[in-house]
């Protein structure tokens, strides 16, 4: 059984793991549409206890979340804009932005509006972007003194995830039809404002708090992967995995260690190095393998002009169990980073979107918020505009 087969079977089982506990606890499970989530009153005093036991550095935490959260807002404005005008004046996708999806690969893979992550990678992080990102404006909030309703779980179609609701400000539906629509003080339907509490620096703290969490657990977690990396490589092997529609995987190779290449024995990448630089294509090579021997017939390099060949592997220093755990680490850093960049975008329903609203309430007043809510309308639709398009190509 190959690791997509495997890959896919993990994602239904997955799949139906959630379906299961959330049909077994049917009865504390609120739905709507396609989003489930589960209110409760545990947690909310550990997240107290927190907040109330180191409030100094946690006051500081929140202020370099601010800051954090200011420069990410022109970054990933100025990102995600020159993204979006390269797409309109080539009709080409832009790369800078799109949907993170479970995949059957046993590596990230990228086409136009999507990126695909090996499933177990992309649910383990997900996991973790959610639960950093809420209990971090939870413990905020409740430095600034904010009421907390309730924390619970969610699932928004496959999508796992964690939430801490304010009180009062029904972040999440009540599941009635007939629920009372978000206005402002002037009478004005608008978004929902979460944590709209105490005053304007407070609300900004809070608001910061769950993109900082992101960058932090990002640093965090790129550090365990180099330091990791260092302590796992083992310069005497040749580990490799064969990639996908290339004569390696043809011939049948999947991953393990190389231990002798045509006849010659493999003690390290330097020694493989030198004999792959004599790859010729559509010559046959025989390639000793922990998985087995095998006969590869090498296929020409793409861009590359002459005879010169290419089997499809790539080789790391490390076991294929380490170099799950290594890529693991690696990707939990990469999309926290990304995800918490994102969610800076000013733009509602965005944190970002909300903290522009808080700054223009402040200075500008109730009017002004009228068009934050404009110009985030607009924003979203041509994000999602541009997504269709990278997605699905002209109409």
């Amino acid at each position: 059984m190959d690791a997509s087969t495997l890959r896919l079977g993990f994602l239904i089982g997955v799949i139906g793991l959630i379906s299961v506990l959330l049909w077994r606890d049917r009865e504390n499970v609120e739905r709507k549409g396609i989003l489930f989530f589960r209110r409760t009153q545990r947690g909310i005093d550990l997240i107290d206890s927190i907040a109330k036991k180191t409030p100094k550095f946690w006051n500081v935490y929140a202020w370099t979340g601010v800051v954090a959260a200011f420069a990410s807002m022109i970054l990933i404005t100025v990102v995600l804009g020159r993204g979006i005008l390269d797409t309109v004046l080539t009709g080409v996708p832009s790369e800078s932005f799109g949907l993170v999806a479970p995949g059957t690969g046993s590596s990230v893979s990228t086409q136009p509006g999507v990126t695909f992550v090996p499933a177990e990678y992309w649910f383990i992080s997900i996991a973790v972007i959610m639960v950093v990102h809420e209990l971090s404006h939870g413990i905020i909030a409740r430095l600034e003194d904010f009421e907390i309703n309730s924390v619970g779980v969610l699932v928004l179609g496959i999508i796992p995830g964690a939430f801490v609701e304010p009180e009062g400000e029904n972040m999440l539906p009540n599941g009635d039809d007939d629920q009372e629509e978000n206005e402002n003080e002037d009478g004005e339907e608008g978004m929902a404002a979460p944590w709209d509490q105490g005053d304007w620096k407070s609300r900004l703290k809070v608001l910061s708090a769950g993109s900082f969490a992101n960058y932090v657990t990002a640093f965090i977690f790129l550090a365990a992967f180099f330091g990791a990396s260092n302590l796992m490589a083992s310069p005497g092997e040749v580990n490799y995995q064969a990639q996908a529609s290339f004569p390696a995987a043809e011939a049948g190779m999947n991953q393990g260690r190389l231990l002798a290449f045509n006849g010659s024995e493999i003690d390290n990448i330097t020694e493989f190095t030198r004999s792959a630089d004599s790859i010729k294509a559509n010559e046959t090579y025989n390639l000793v393998t922990s998985e087995g021997e095998f006969n590869v017939t090498a296929t020409s390099r793409e861009g590359v002009e002459g005879d010169s060949g290419y089997i499809g592997v790539r080789f790391s220093p490390f076991t294929p169990l380490e170099n799950w755990f290594a890529s693991l680490l690696q990707i939990i850093a990469v999309l926290n980073l990304g995800i918490g960049m994102f969610n800076m975008l000013p733009a509602k329903p965005l944190d970002g979107g909300h903290i522009i609203d808080t700054v223009v309430e402040r200075f500008i007043g109730d009017e002004g918020r009228r068009y934050v809510n404009i110009w985030s309308l607009a924003v979203i639709l041509i994000l999602a505009g541009v997504l269709v398009y990278s997605i699905f190509g002209p109409f």
